[in-house]
């Protein structure tokens, strides 16, 4: 029984260093595995490097910018807490703090708090897109003409929501000075991003964009061929291997590569931007094979629906464009968000690396990862089973 039980095993493992040997000795597949996504870092590198020496600041940090178009800044979509801590009552009219809120109301969805830590728990928890701190002193300061600030808090990792949030905060104020017709009297908004690492912006949010997109694809674009292209698998079917088997390895053989190309990006990342990420190094490995190992398996399922070597080119291609459109750094995705794999991949990165869960805590997105992946493995050898030949 026990020997029974040991020859899937060997064959599989057996199958997997051959699938090693065959990535290791193809040069060009390495130089697409490990050159390339380190030299999109090194590109990130010298773009924040010559922005830096310029005197650009990129991402934000300072305050909302100007020349942000307010007449499209309007978004029923974007949810605004409001922290109201202001006591004084020097002014004639209204109460001016519940003033400005009103004026944020009609300009977004506006959700109430008591405190700045029931606030920051909603943004923690996405619940809302940002903040406002409206301080202590805000109507004193305007009746007497001095400048008064109120603080905006968002999270830096809401590369999508950020401009809308910048465009009305910047069309709020506005307003409600020209509610009051003042002039002299100003009201500044100062900016605070959440939840991003020690390090620039820029570095941080495209960072890990840049590795999670790395390991997912680069891993899916070299695994598409491992099937379609693999002639020698034709004899190896003759014997009492498996089409389980055979994408079994295929897949571990790819999440290997996986792993070591990920050491090699969360050390470029991490070392060429002075990063203080908020976890640990062997989390960010674990994060990044899971990546992997969607994308291994995203491949895999490709390359056993094609039946040409051209076909599954032209698929990789359609997942690849698909997957950056549907990345959510332009449209919002909604509910896909949450279930397509280098979303999840890239949300499980910010939730540990910027807001320091453990993996624990986001054990859901671990989960759900997994379960993308032995869906792939399961439909993959369901479609090479029902093919008689090989393309």
């Amino acid at each position: 029984m026990a020997e029974v039980l040991t020859k899937p095993s060997r064959r599989i493992r057996n199958m997997v260093m051959k699938e090693l040997r065959l990535i290791i000795k193809d040069k060009v597949a390495l130089l697409l595995i490990f050159l390339l996504p380190a030299a999109l870092i090194g590109m990130l590198w010298y773009v924040t490097n010559q922005s830096s020496m310029g005197g650009m600041s990129i991402g934000g940090g300072g305050g909302i910018g100007g020349g942000v178009d307010t007449g499209n800044a309007t978004s029923s979509a974007v949810i605004l807490g409001i922290v109201d801590l202001d006591t004084t009552r020097t002014y004639d009219g209204e109460d001016l703090s519940e003033n400005l809120t009103a004026v944020f109301d009609t300009l977004a969805n506006v959700t109430l708090f008591n405190s700045t830590a029931d606030a920051y728990r909603a943004l923690y928890e996405q619940q809302i897109d940002a903040y406002i701190v409206i301080p202590d002193g805000f109507e004193a300061n305007l009746t007497i003409n001095e400048p008064t600030y109120i603080e905006v808090h968002y999270d830096g990792n809401n590369l999508l929501g950020s401009a809308s949030i910048q465009g009305i905060i910047q069309a709020g104020t506005i307003l409600f000075r020209a509610s009051k017709l003042w002039i002299r009297s100003e009201v500044f908004p100062g900016v605070i991003i959440e939840f991003t690492p020690e390090g620039g912006y820029l570095e941080s949010v495209f960072g890990g964009f840049i590795v999670i997109f790395s390991s997912y694809l680069g891993i899916a674009m070299t695994s598409a061929q491992s099937i379609v292209g693999d002639i020698p698998l034709r004899r190896m079917l003759l014997t009492p291997t498996s089409r389980l088997e055979v994408v079994v390895a295929k897949v571990i053989g790819y999440v290997i590569i996986g792993f070591f190309q990920s050491l090699l990006l969360v050390t470029l990342w991490v070392l060429a931007f002075n990063l203080s990420l908020n976890t640990n190094f062997i989390s960010l490995v674990i994060i990044m094979s899971l990546s992997s190992l969607t994308g291994s398996a995203t491949g895999i399922l490709i390359s056993a629906v094609a039946g040409t070597r051209l076909q599954a080119n032209q698929m990789f291609l359609f997942v690849l464009f698909g997957t950056l459109i549907l990345a959510g750094f332009f449209i919002d995705v909604g509910i896909l968000d949450r279930i397509l794999p280098m979303n999840q991949g890239l949300n499980l990165l910010i939730d540990t690396a910027f807001k320091g869960l453990s993996l624990l805590d986001v054990i859901d997105r671990v989960l759900s990862l997994f379960g993308f992946s032995a869906a792939a493995i399961l439909i993959a050898t369901f479609i090479f089973s029902r093919k008689p030949t090989l393309g």
